[in-house]
């Protein structure tokens, strides 16, 4: 390439701004526009080839001398009327509630849409700009730029494929399925509609593969899925949960319909051999159904009910379905579990649900670092209920994420009170998966920054390791926004430094049962050091949990762990420790009364 000599320039030699402008565009790829409201006349600069099939037609004299003469028209879209025709009928609802949000609000307008070309080829565009508003409010012309956004659109709609469907059978993934199931619980809880959930198992799928080989068994189970979508409702969602399994969600269904489908699914797959690249392969099913909402009001419980159901039916023969059902026993106990969240629930509306605060403190100078929240529940009596007693029950009747964004909604309101406090939360393994309660943490995050660095979000280690790729998902969101993150009981689920590697927290608390009687325990000593050398391996902090004496506090001292909690320290008090500046006392703990 020769050399390119630069030279002052006279005001005179300077180019028209106009030309910078068109340059500017025209290198970026970029459309930009000139929108006159009041003629509906739109005038472009760039490349309008690429973005909408034709050629910029001849310079258009403008009508105002607001619009320079030069600038030019696309062919075939000179007005706004005629742009509109271009915009895909699906997105045009969305363009025009966002032009019109943008005219009411005065926001920058920014929406994206798919546009329609001359030649019928479709692109993705982005396109942002600003309206200029007259004196009465109304519109008189709008600039701004659009920019083809086709190969991102693909790239996350590949993205969100992988994420949400099973690669072999184009059914919803385990994680999606899990999540409608979620919402069909809910939905039918409030509405008390029936509905079930089925385990469906191909029989002896491992033989098959050994007698065909993988790809005849893979094949199997594509023709499979094809026969139920065609026998399935439109209502009902199937996904896969394993390698030879498939879940169906069966919403609306009474309990024989339900056992009537199961008989007709088992005579579908049964009834006619699949012929697969000339081999005529014998193919049944087994079937675990579990019906809700029912007794079992979760996600995880159905799963694992249907999944003991269908290994009923395996131990039965096969090719038959079997009903998990619940014994007189675990009816009581559900009943009384319903009065218990009913507590719950009125103590949430009347916020006679709040936390106690135990200190978390240094352990080479047992300064106060921060304060761990822990939950609990006043009575109607007045009497303290220790979150023992009625946590396990939200959990089983799937509240937890109602009462993780209570416990949420809590911590923030005590940061935004008490700007020198570092506080940490627990929540539950369902939230790594609630996209509401990330929300709901980024609003308080933005309305108030200083508050990011001051939080810690616990998950337990059980719980991040059930599904390690969605716990990563959610570890990389929470710091992302400021906030620290912790695998709690960490040594119970037996972490290894894959999962450490793949969750990126930024602290991990020994479990409690490896820490008690610490100092007479040579077994738990060696253990505790070889978490802490996992954990160093990754430049993790470490809190040691359930210290309850000086003796203990020692051995983790010595160890190398960071931080230390216990009763040694402190107990749990509902007043604020950090406002009355005094020794924490034992707090007095009533369990539910008995029957309730």
């Amino acid at each position: 390439m020769g050399e390119t000599t630069v030279s002052s320039m006279t005001p005179e030699s300077e180019p028209n701004p106009l030309d910078w402008l068109r340059q500017a565009v025209e290198g970026s790829g970029d459309v930009a526009y000139f929108w006159d409201v009041a003629s509906d006349n739109i005038y472009w600069v760039g490349n309008t080839q690429e973005m909408f099939g034709e050629s910029a037609a001849a310079d258009r004299l403008a009508s105002s001398a607001a619009i320079p003469p030069s600038m030019p028209a696309a062919s075939a879209i000179l007005t706004g009327h005629s742009y509109n025709n271009r915009v895909h009928p699906e997105d045009l609802p969305i363009r025009l509630k966002a032009l019109s949000d943008h005219f009411a609000q005065a926001r920058t307008f920014d929406c994206e849409y798919r546009l329609r070309s001359g030649h019928g080829s479709v692109v993705w565009v982005h396109d942002r700009g600003r309206a200029v508003m007259g004196e009465n409010g109304v519109p008189v012309s709008m600039s701004g730029t659009l920019r083809i956004v086709t190969d991102r659109k693909q790239s996350e709609a590949r993205l969100e494929r992988i994420a949400n469907y099973d690669d072999l059978t184009g059914h919803y993934n385990k994680r999606r399925l899990r999540e409608e199931l979620e919402h069909a619980l809910s939905y039918a809880r409030r509405f008390s509609i029936p509905g079930a959930f089925i385990v469906i198992g191909v029989d002896k799928l491992a033989l098959i593969n050994n007698a065909y080989g993988y790809e005849i068994g893979d094949a199997l189970l594509v023709t499979i899925g094809q026969r139920l979508d065609r026998f399935l409702r439109a209502s009902d969602v199937i996904g896969r949960l394993g390698g030879d399994c498939f879940g169906v969600i069966l919403t609306q269904c009474p309990e024989e319909m339900v056992l009537h489908a199961m008989e007709r699914i088992i005579e579908v797959v049964r009834d006619k051999v699949i012929e697969i690249k000339g081999e005529a392969i014998p193919a049944t099913v087994s079937i675990g159904c579990v019906f809700f909402p029912g007794f079992v009001n979760t996600a995880y419980d159905l799963i694992a009910k249907a999944e003991t159901a269908l290994n009923q039916a395996k131990q039965a023969g096969r090719s038959c379905f079997s009903v998990y059902r619940a014994s007189e026993q675990q009816s009581l106990l559900f009943r009384r579990n319903l009065d218990i969240a009913a507590q719950v629930q009125a103590a949430m509306r009347e916020r006679r649900l709040s936390f106690v605060y135990q200190p978390i403190v240094r352990s080479d100078t047992q300064e106060v670092a921060s304060y761990e929240c822990l939950l609990r529940m006043r009575g109607e009596r007045g009497e303290i209920i220790s979150a023992g007693a009625f946590v396990p029950v939200v959990e089983q009747l799937g509240m937890t994420k109602v009462m993780d964004r209570y416990v949420l909604d809590l911590a923030v309101e005590e940061l935004r009170a008490h700007h020198d406090i570092d506080l940490a939360v627990n929540i539950s393994g369902l939230t790594a998966t609630d996209q509401t309660w990330l929300r709901a943490l980024m609003s308080a995050v933005k309305a108030t920054p200083d508050i990011g660095p001051r939080l810690v979000v616990e998950i337990t280690e059980t719980a991040a390791l059930h599904d390690i790729e969605e716990s990563a998902r959610f570890v990389n969101a929470v710091r992302d926004l400021g906030c620290r993150v912790a695998i709690d009981d960490f040594g119970a689920g037996f972490t290894s430094f894959r999962h450490l590697k793949a969750l990126t927290v930024d602290l991990v608390k020994i479990d409690g049962s490896f820490v008690r009687n610490l100092s007479r325990s040579q077994d738990n000593q060696l253990f505790i050091r070889n978490l802490l050398a996992l954990a160093e391996t990754f430049g993790l902090e470490t809190i040691a949990e359930f210290v309850e004496n000086a003796e203990d506090a020692e051995v983790l001292t010595r160890a190398g762990v960071h931080y230390l909690q216990g009763y040694y320290f402190g107990r749990p008090d509902p007043r604020r420790p950090w406002q009355i500046g005094e020794k924490v006392n034992p707090e007095t703990v009533r369990p539910l009364p008995a029957g309730m």
